[in-house]
């Protein structure tokens, strides 16, 4: 045994490695037991949360576990997202989130609770958003994005733009219309797309950036104008509005809605959850709800999305640099 230490510790090695496999296999074989929470970061009613139940409850009927929402909003996402990477890494705690909690905050904060590269495992990019909306209060002043621009121009501090927060997708939005027009238009911070709904029909608000889906129906009975699109060229879900790169102000962020799990998951244990949830969100059954919400089913695999999230911190980091985004050290409080 003296004589041969590199072999003895090489088959040790191995021994180990085959063990951990073995139990991960044996873990995944058996997944799930019990049910699985799916902790969503925001606050309910907002796109995260719909998506998680319709997605849940598909996944439910398929394991034959219920799938039940964990709701932990606020702090721009940090309170659910750290509650995540806390969680037992056995796959019955999972979360679902934007770019905000994993892309946006890390250029945001340069203290966070969590670690967005080793705290978490990619499980599946579920959707694409075919893109958000700028949207105003019907009775806010002007009817296209230049004409919203020109009011906010001639009246600085008058215009209010909801947003969740620091680094949530209708922050840097706002914060690019404000960058590339020279314009001042104030963010006030909600806890998720939830309750900008409610501000924005009240007037509390005048403008925000949302899911079309979110606000389809308002823009339909006339409560809500819809002002911009967002991407480079027009929707195919709305293909009469101009988008806000007819306008020279639109960011280039992608949107997605991706389901993650606590660093250590066991790799089987993630290769199921990731199948599961893949399958749900292209069964036959999410399409009317998709095609409402203006949604494209994904559900890569989990290597797939963790090459794809690797692609999106270079591009965000791009785009906040742009803007003159600096890290701060304290993360936001709502």
């Amino acid at each position: 045994m003296k004589k041969y230490p590199n072999i003895v510790v090489g088959l040790g090695v191995q021994l180990l490695l085959a063990a951990g496999f073995m139990n991960g296999s044996a873990c995944a074989q058996g997944f799930p037991g019990r049910g699985i929470t799916i902790i969503v970061s925001t606050s309910p009613g907002g796109l995260n949360d719909l998506l998680a139940r319709t997605v849940g409850q598909i996944v439910s009927k398929g394991v034959g576990q219920p799938v039940v929402v964990d709701y932990r909003p606020g702090a721009g996402t940090l309170i659910g997202m750290s509650a995540c990477a806390k969680a037992a890494p056995d796959g019955y705690t999972t979360c679902i989130t934007t770019p905000e909690s994993l892309v946006y905050n890390p250029l945001l904060f340069s203290k966070l609770p969590y670690n967005p590269e080793t705290d978490f495992v990619p499980v599946t990019n579920l959707v694409r958003g075919a893109g958000g909306v700028v949207v105003a209060n019907a009775g806010a002043p002007g009817n296209t994005l230049p004409e919203m621009i020109a009011y906010a121009k001639s009246k600085p501090g008058v215009l209010n733009f909801a947003t969740w927060g620091p680094g949530s997708i209708p922050a840097v939005v706002l914060g690019w219309i404000n960058y590339t027009n020279a314009v001042n238009i104030a963010s006030i911070p909600y806890k998720g797309s939830g309750p900008t709904v409610p501000a924005l029909l009240t007037g509390e608000v005048q403008v925000t950036y949302a899911a079309y889906g979110l606000v389809s129906q308002h823009v339909k009975t006339g409560k809500l104008k819809l002002l911009a699109a967002a991407g480079a060229s027009r929707s195919p879900f709305l293909p009469d509005t101009p988008c806000l790169g007819e306008y020279k102000s639109d960011p280039g962020l992608n949107s997605y809605f991706g389901m993650y799990a606590p660093s250590k998951t066991p790799a089987p244990v993630v290769a199921r959850l990731s199948s599961e949830f893949a399958r749900a969100v292209n069964d036959p059954s999410m399409k009317d709800f998709l095609i409402k919400e203006a949604l494209i089913a994904v559900g890569n695999t989990p290597a797939e999305f963790a090459a794809f999230i690797k692609d999106d911190r270079t591009n965000a980091a791009r785009i906040f640099k742009a803007v003159g985004v600096s890290p701060s050290d304290s993360p936001p409080n709502n």
